[in-house]
């Protein structure tokens, strides 16, 4: 029985009969249908929470590369500039700038 079955089945009991009217043993029956339906329950939220947990370490692995693409990007346009600075300067300034 799903969960929405069982609170289904459960409130048309708790309206069809008070639950005054319930025998103890319906009740004790009642109780351990919820009980399961509860640890059903849990289940798939523990199991959608452990889903996105590992999505979330799918994009931080992704976010991770991606940064070290674009660092490696900045660092090589970093020394590009540095090379065209320099093929902008008189030659005897060049040897000067190695010294």
């Amino acid at each position: 029985m799903t969960t929405g079955e069982l609170l289904e089945e459960t409130e048309r009991q708790l309206e069809k009969t008070n639950a005054d009217g319930l025998t103890v043993t319906d009740l004790i029956h009642l109780e351990n249908e919820l009980q399961t339906s509860l640890i059903q329950i849990r289940s798939r939220k523990t199991h959608l929470m452990l889903e996105f947990v590992k999505a979330l370490h799918e994009k931080e692995k992704l976010l991770q590369k991606e940064k070290k693409h674009l660092e490696k990007n900045r660092a090589r346009m970093k020394k590009n500039r540095k090379v065209n600075e320099m093929s902008d300067l008189p030659p005897q300034r060049v040897t000067l700038s190695f010294l």
